[in-house]
């Protein structure tokens, strides 16, 4: 009889060797995009159809919340994935093939239109879901990200705990801001709007908001001093030849990148360090396309030989793992592999996915 994965104790998972434990960790991510997308499908068949009065229940969610225990927060969300798939059906078949992450997927589908869904889907095979979400919330419905927001960094986040009472006084006073500036604004954009009046001194409009943003920024943005052996940072002088960064450069590096590491994948936001890409002892300088912010594991793995970090900080910056490939085409290539394992292939040998994915992925002769 067939060993089902699923009976697998811990002990019993950690004697298996690496590749072993890849492949399942693979099967189960796709299965659970799976059972994911057809969950939504089933509440939204239970509440077109009616089933859920049978449970005396007043829809979809509340069938779910009551039946199976979902939390109201998830039902709604697969209940809207399901009901924005029946219109993609290039994403759904993905979803249903186990081909795409669900974290993706759930943010994709609020923008991806027929004609822009394959767009979406190349996007999420190369980018993170960090990346993907801000893209997102970037876009319009029905729009492609061009070249300049894909290339945009992350964004930093911020957020607060506000009792009854102090979350009143901010909706009354969003509503207020609203008001003057004749438009709806965002709760971010309220807030950078009080902070920028209160570093003038004085209300500001568009066009004084801009100068107060440019103004803050100059003791954060690097200026290159050519043919000089120093370096300005904001107010403060830096030798590119200094083994360790100042401080003025670390707030800059860190800022840069998002207060995040910058491996890809990697959630570590705590215990970052500022790395040479180019070891300082085999001639790196200290300047800030040599300069990457990654946390303290991504760090040892480096110096291990166990990660390998090439090219210019921020944007041109390559991560490879110990058998330089790159991590993000390791990614889409161990899916296809894991497809080709399970699902199986038909045809000749060079009808597998991973061999189709290699040779699109080949540099040119």
């Amino acid at each position: 009889m067939e060993l089902d994965p699923v009976s697998l104790t811990l002990e019993e998972l950690m004697q298996m060797d690496a590749l072993a434990l890849h492949h399942l960790a693979k099967k189960s991510a796709g299965t659970l995009t799976r059972y994911q997308a057809l969950l939504g499908r089933l509440l939204l068949a239970i509440e077109r159809t009616g089933a859920h009065l049978e449970h005396g229940c007043s829809g979809g969610v509340h069938y779910a919340v009551m039946q199976l225990g979902l939390p109201v927060k998830k039902a709604r969300l697969l209940i809207r994935v399901a009901r924005e798939l029946e219109g993609l059906p290039y994403l759904r078949y993905l979803a249903n093939a186990g081909e795409i992450e669900w974290s993706k997927l759930r943010e994709i589908v609020r923008v991806a239109t027929p004609e822009s869904e394959r767009d979406w889907a190349q996007l999420c095979s190369d980018r993170t879901y960090a990346e993907i979400e801000d893209l997102v919330a970037r876009s319009q419905w029905g729009e492609i990200p061009d070249d300049q927001q894909v290339r945009n960094g992350p964004r930093s986040e911020f957020r607060c705990r506000f009792d009854p009472d102090q979350m009143a006084v901010l909706e009354r006073g969003l509503q207020a801001m609203c008001q003057q500036a004749g438009r709806a604004l965002s709760m971010a954009e309220a807030i950078e709007m009080l902070f920028a009046e209160k570093l003038s001194e004085r209300p500001v409009d568009d066009k004084q908001l801009e100068r107060v943003r440019q103004a803050a920024l100059k003791d954060l943005r690097w200026t290159d001093v050519i043919g000089a052996e120093t370096e300005s940072v904001g107010v403060e002088i830096v030798n590119p030849k200094s083994r360790v960064p100042s401080k003025a450069q670390r707030r800059a590096i860190l800022r840069r990148d998002g207060y995040c590491c910058a491996v890809p994948g990697c959630p570590n936001t705590l215990w970052l360090e500022v790395h040479h890409i180019i070891f300082y002892a085999d001639g790196g300088l200290t300047k800030p396309e040599n300069l990457i912010t990654i946390c303290s594991k991504c760090h040892k793995n480096v110096h291990e030989g166990r990660l390998k970090i090439l090219g210019d900080a921020p944007r041109g910056a390559r991560f490879l793992n110990e058998f330089g490939r790159d991590i993000r085409q390791e990614r889409t290539l161990e899916t296809a592999f894991w497809l080709d394992i399970w699902c199986g292939w038909r045809g000749t040998e060079f009808d597998r996915r991973y061999l189709r994915l290699r040779e699109d992925r080949a540099p040119a002769a």
